[in-house]
């Protein structure tokens, strides 16, 4: 199913507040079984609505530098290196990527670890502009919204209604509003398919 119910929301938000809270403790609480929580579980990761199962680690309280805040404008078209480079870099917790062609990421570094990341990750013909800033408090909030929460067709990229269609290549499933868009899916998969294979 792709619609998302009140369950299903639920189940998202207690795993939100606690990713270790058992399924027998989550189906107390929205009143299923644990194996049908299992399912749900199961159905929400094959739809991609949860990602992972992640641990949130304070970095502050294992390294001795601040927590700082480095914006980098690259030049047009090359961002995506420079997140994939700041990515690679064990300090950095967090990368975002703008379509101003600006990266920014979060990271405990102290000052010659910062001059190290600068001039031995960065490229100086990429980076046009470079700020570092110390922050002083952050938060993160994650939460579900008021929105309805659809899986997307891989063909079109309209909202999934009712079943869809499922299909799977490679061990990997995907999902597709109608069987138009899944004639064409297949279509394309397979050409692409022939094309490695020659």
């Amino acid at each position: 199913m792709a619609e998302l119910d009140a369950t299903d929301r639920e189940i998202l938000r207690l795993l939100m507040e606690n990713a270790r809270r058992s399924y027998r403790d989550i189906g107390e609480q929205v009143g299923l079984s644990p194996p049908t929580i299992s399912e749900r579980v199961d159905r929400l990761e094959d739809l991609g609505v949860i990602q992972g199962f992640t641990l949130d680690v304070d970095r502050s309280t294992l390294v001795d530098g601040d927590a700082v805040l480095v914006e980098i404008r690259t030049r047009p078209g090359r961002t995506g290196e420079v997140a994939d480079a700041l990515a690679g870099v064990e300090a950095v917790a967090h990368v975002v990527q703008t379509v101003d062609a600006r990266v920014l990421a979060r990271t405990y570094m102290d000052a010659a670890e910062l001059r190290t990341l600068v001039s031995e990750t960065l490229d100086g013909d990429v980076v046009r502009e470079l700020d570092i800033r110390k922050v002083v408090e952050s938060a993160w909030s994650p939460t579900l919204g008021e929105g309805d929460l659809v899986a997307e067709c891989v063909q079109c990229g309209k909202a999934v209604e009712g079943e869809g269609v499922t299909v799977t290549f490679d061990d990997e499933e995907y999902h597709l509003c109608c069987t138009s868009c899944e004639t064409l899916f297949r279509d394309e998969y397979e050409e692409l398919q022939a094309g490695i294979e020659e």
